[in-house]
């Protein structure tokens, strides 16, 4: 059978299973196991078995746990209670300085955990009723939540980045490293375009009244929120940048630094543990079948045909700078229609090694697809940050301003998408810092 419909058809079997509700791990697995009895045979069921037991071999899923039991900690102790409360007295005072707060927040907690839930649903029960009781508009107070929110799967350590590492066999340490600038300049993005709005539009996001920003004194004191998670982020991304731990190490020493750190403000109870371990263990498993339904899918998809069909594209007379961007358009659509994870396990192990074939950089190719499922996490209808912010949000807001709050910070991210695209070394420069230089191949 022509090589094509081979693809055509696994895909479309595979995209009818998540319409039809089948979780993602079994229909990428059942799909796989499937179209190779049909298309290679028995044999298909040992490269099955050793492409799930290669994958489950690899020391870097170790660190997944670690990273989610930071965030679950982070939240469960209250430390966001803390940053928030110190932003409040010293961004306040300002015009849309609430916003703007709130998005240096979930950077920061970003930094610390790498989940875009731990942001959107943290910062969504503690900002929303402040800047609801300041007459914010909706519309901001939401797409400032979600746009901060999804920095977490950008900005190390994120837990897509590694996922991304592992199933295209890249270093998680230089995709760690190409993530941090790309991150912060969507966060100053976003800041910015709340500062100018605010400016525009003043009864938008009021500043808040002079009995309500606090003393000198309390603002210095609110700083002592701001060392320990600053701490924290050093202990993570600087410990992988010096080459003193890997990931997986640098994700021990944060579970450690975050436990001082709930300590420290006498929140480390049984109960804070407890939470977390639940939920660490709930979602490391989801996380966990997920990666062993995309190794299987991926390793029988190649072994029946898939690399041959990919270097026939190769083969043909097209420019690759519009292969590149074909691509990042496709990502984007389909973030409108699939979640996160179905992209990176459907897209990333097909993408990457056509990449590669052209001759770009894979870690700059691997930064530009985290930032296309950031913008899934936004993208109506499918958007999981959407989800956790409906979640979240009292009934007073509506689910059409929740969606029309998003739009322009998916419009700020496609800009920042295309900025580096156009400047590949604000991914590359630090990774080449970190392990010596890292030119563009491009």
């Amino acid at each position: 059978m022509n090589l094509g419909l081979i693809a055509a058809l696994s895909f479309g079997i595979l995209l009818l299973s998540f319409v039809a509700g089948l979780p993602l791990c079994f229909g990428l697995g059942g799909v796989a196991m499937v179209m190779g009895l049909i298309f290679y045979g028995p044999g298909s069921m040992f490269l099955a078995s050793q492409g799930a037991y290669g994958t489950m071999l690899s020391f870097v899923l170790t660190a997944i746990p670690l990273f989610i039991f930071m965030g679950s900690l982070l939240s469960e102790s209250g430390i966001a209670d803390d940053l928030y409360s110190a932003m409040y007295h010293w961004m306040g005072p300002i015009k849309g300085g609430l916003a703007i707060g709130t998005v240096l927040i979930c950077t920061v907690m970003a930094a610390m955990c790498g989940v875009v839930a731990a942001g959107v649903v943290t910062m969504g029960i503690i900002a929303i009723p402040s800047m609801q009781k300041r007459n914010y508009r909706t519309e901001l107070i939401t797409g400032s939540i979600m746009a901060g929110g999804s920095l977490g799967a950008l900005i190390p350590p994120s837990i897509v980045m590694m996922i991304y590492g592992l199933i295209s066999r890249q270093s998680v340490g230089q995709l760690f490293m190409g993530g941090v600038f790309p991150g912060f300049i969507l966060s100053f993005f976003y800041c910015t375009y709340i500062a100018i709005r605010s400016y525009l539009q003043p009864q938008i996001a009021p500043a808040l009244l002079p009995e309500e920003r606090g003393s000198f004194k309390e603002k210095i004191a609110g700083l002592r929120a701001v060392v320990l998670p600053i701490l924290i982020i050093l202990s993570v991304l600087g410990s992988i940048f010096l080459g003193v731990a890997t990931p997986t190490e640098a994700a021990s020493v944060g579970c450690v630094a975050v436990m001082i750190a709930a300590a420290v403000h006498r929140r480390l109870t049984w109960r804070v543990l407890r939470n977390s371990a639940f939920y660490t263990f709930g979602l490391s498993g989801m996380v966990m079948w997920v990666v062993l339904g995309a190794s299987v899918f991926s390793r029988i998809f190649f072994s029946v045909g898939g690399a041959d069909l990919l270097l026939g594209l190769l083969g043909m007379e097209i420019n690759r700078w519009v292969i590149m961007i074909a691509m990042q358009i496709s990502l984007i659509l389909l973030g409108m229609v699939m979640d996160d994870v179905a992209m990176l396990m459907i897209a990333g192990p097909i993408y990457t090694p056509v990449v590669v074939a052209l001759g770009f950089h894979p870690v700059w190719f691997g930064v530009l697809f985290v930032i296309n499922l950031q913008i899934a996490y936004l993208s109506p209808p499918f958007g999981y940050a959407l989800f956790y912010m409906r979640g979240v949000a009292p009934e007073s807001i509506t689910t059409g301003q929740i969606y029309r709050s998003i739009i322009p910070f998916i419009i700020l991210q496609i800009i920042g998408l295309s900025l580096v695209m156009a400047f590949p070394q604000l991914a590359l420069w630090l990774p080449g810092m970190m392990i010596g230089e890292v030119a563009p191949t491009w």
